[in-house]
Order: structure tokens, then C-alpha cells, then sequence
């Protein structure tokens, strides 16, 4: 008997000792999913991030409808969230809008092409989050590992990409690793085949920027095709463009972005780190695919190591 009480009260003790909800810093609701859709892509990087975050968490959709935003604000507000994970350029720009005189109220974004183009952090210090853009010092040392010939590099771009800070980092970059830059923007997306044209007879390879006015369906079919007449190394931001026929992709990894968020989120809840500190971060975990039927319609030669480092091959 005496032995059944001891283990009772050393349960307890431990069970005692066990963080409550104020001592994970939950002074408010739960953590909240906003999706901006039911897309399947956001589905893996979700689940990582409730997976990974260890504390309660309540999801909402705006189902592509920002019109029901105010009937969500009213669900999700009744008890103040501790933190709103934003999935989705519209999840986004809607958590931005809803926290813009809560800015006690953090927030993570994921999931957003271009996310400088939605302003997300202008004005406000409770944003941060994972950017799908992947370094150009990465790109183009995966690019060089996979084709080390290539000097000339072409992009095309927005004007509004133009005078950004993204193309002066590609520049920067471009510069040290001894690439010359060949760019051209466009102001319109049917532009860009004539762009491309002009650039092509100059380069040794092509970028795909993650550039809304260029990454177009019809833009990308026409380049896959493109780049194999004119046998160039052209490279993107998606595993599904080398899979339709460009030779290599290095991209995010989309599900461990969840989990980089729900490192993130405990750095902001528990130990109370600031949400402009920490910034836009890159994606840590990357992918890189190759397809090696382009590989040899262009007549490159890929050494068995860069085929290691791959992710994923296609070679149909």
C-alpha cells in the first residue's frame, strides 16, 4: 500500500512539474492556422508545423475568399490568438490587416511568392517569415556544380523586379562567382518571348525568376521548349518546371518549411523573441532536381556527384 502511494505521488510531482499553458508563454488563445485555400501543396508544411510546435493550435480557411474574412476575424478573435500562422499570400495580407492596431498579436507568413510585392512588414514589427526564394549564391552554385562552363547568365524581369533589392543581390552574387548578367525586363507578360529571344544569343544559361509577370503557364511551356532549340542551361524555382522539361531546379523544401515556422513560433511564444528581429528568413531546407533527358537534348555531360546531391531525377 505504502509502495502505491509513493508511485502515486511521484506521478503527481512530475505531472506538477510539467509546463501549463502561461508557463509555455500562452498568456492568450492558441496558436492559428489561417490558410489562404485547400490547395494540396499547403497540406505538408501544415501538418510539420502542428506537428512540431507543441502547443494547441485551431485552424481556419478563407477557402480563396477574403470577403469571409470579418465572419473568421469574429471566430478567431473571441479569444486573442497567441500567434497566427499565415499560409498563403492572401492569409497573409489579411493577418496583416487584422493585427495592423494588435501588433502585440505575432505573425508568421509561409508559402507567399514575392512576399515584398504585399508589403507585408511595412509598417508593422509583429511580421516575419519564410520567404520562397531560395539564395542566389545556392542557385548558382548548384547551377555551376551541374554545368561548370557556363559564364554568361540571362534573366528576365518585371520592371518593378528591376529596381528591387532582389536583382542587386543577384547581381552581388553573380559578380563574386565571375558570372556576367544579361537582363531584361518587360512590362507586360507577353513580352517575354521576345525578351527571351533578344537575351538567348548572348548567354550560356537562363534563370526563371519566381517573377509573377514572367512565370506564366504559357511562358514557362514556351521556355522548357526554348531552351533546348538554343541548348542552354536553364534553371528555376520549382520541381514541377523540371519535370515539364527544364534541365534543373533547386527550390524549398516545402515540408520542412513547417517545421522552420514552428522553430520559429516557440522562439516568439516562449522565449519571447521578437518577431522584427528574427525578419524574413530564407528556407533552410532545399531541393534540388535535374532532368536528364534535357541533360542530353542539350548535350551536357552530368558528372555522377552534382546526380547525387539531386533530390529527384527525371529522365522519363
Amino acid at each position: 500500500m505504502i509502495g502505491k502511494l509513493l508511485k502515486i505521488n511521484i506521478i503527481l510531482f512530475f505531472l506538477w512539474l510539467l509546463p501549463t499553458g502561461n508557463a509555455l508563454g500562452l498568456d492568450s488563445g492558441s496558436v492559428v492556422v489561417l490558410l489562404s485555400d485547400t490547395m494540396e501543396i499547403y497540406q505538408k508544411p501544415v501538418a510539420s508545423f502542428c506537428a512540431d510546435v507543441g502547443l494547441p493550435v485551431k485552424r481556419y480557411n478563407l477557402h480563396g475568399d477574403p470577403k469571409q474574412a470579418p465572419a473568421l476575424k469574429k471566430k478567431i478573435f473571441r479569444e486573442k490568438p497567441a500567434l497566427i500562422l499565415a499560409v498563403g499570400a492572401k492569409a497573409a495580407y489579411i493577418a496583416k490587416i487584422w493585427t495592423r492596431r494588435q501588433q502585440d498579436i505575432p505573425v508568421i507568413f509561409i508559402m507567399v511568392l514575392d512576399w515584398q510585392r504585399y508589403s507585408l512588414t511595412e509598417g508593422q514589427d509583429n511580421i516575419t517569415g519564410i520567404s520562397m526564394e531560395i539564395s542566389p549564391g545556392t542557385q548558382f552554385a548548384n547551377m555551376l556544380l551541374f554545368s561548370p562552363r557556363v559564364k554568361r547568365l540571362g534573366i528576365i524581369c518585371s520592371t518593378k523586379f528591376a529596381a528591387g533589392t532582389q536583382l542587386r543581390q543577384i547581381r552581388q552574387t553573380a559578380a563574386l562567382l565571375g558570372l556576367e548578367l544579361v537582363v531584361n525586363s518587360i512590362g507586360h507578360p507577353r513580352e517575354f518571348k521576345r525578351a527571351f529571344k533578344e537575351v538567348s544569343p548572348r548567354v550560356d544559361a537562363f534563370l526563371m525568376l519566381n517573377d509573377p509577370l514572367v512565370l506564366s503557364l504559357d511562358n514557362a511551356d514556351w521556355i522548357e521548349q526554348r531552351c533546348v532549340k538554343d541548348r542552354l542551361v536553364c534553371i528555376g524555382q520549382a520541381e514541377e518546371l523540371t519535370q515539364f522539361g527544364m534541365l534543373l531546379s533547386t527550390n524549398p523544401d516545402i515540408p520542412y518549411m513547417g517545421s522552420q515556422a514552428a522553430s520559429m513560433a516557440r522562439n516568439i511564444i516562449i522565449r519571447r523573441q521578437k518577431p522584427k528581429e528574427i525578419g524574413v528568413m530564407a528556407p533552410l531546407g532545399t531541393q534540388i532536381s535535374v532532368n536528364l533527358e534535357t541533360a542530353a537534348k542539350i548535350n551536357l555531360a552530368v558528372e555522377n556527384f552534382p546526380l547525387h546531391m539531386a533530390t529527384k531525377i527525371f529522365s522519363h
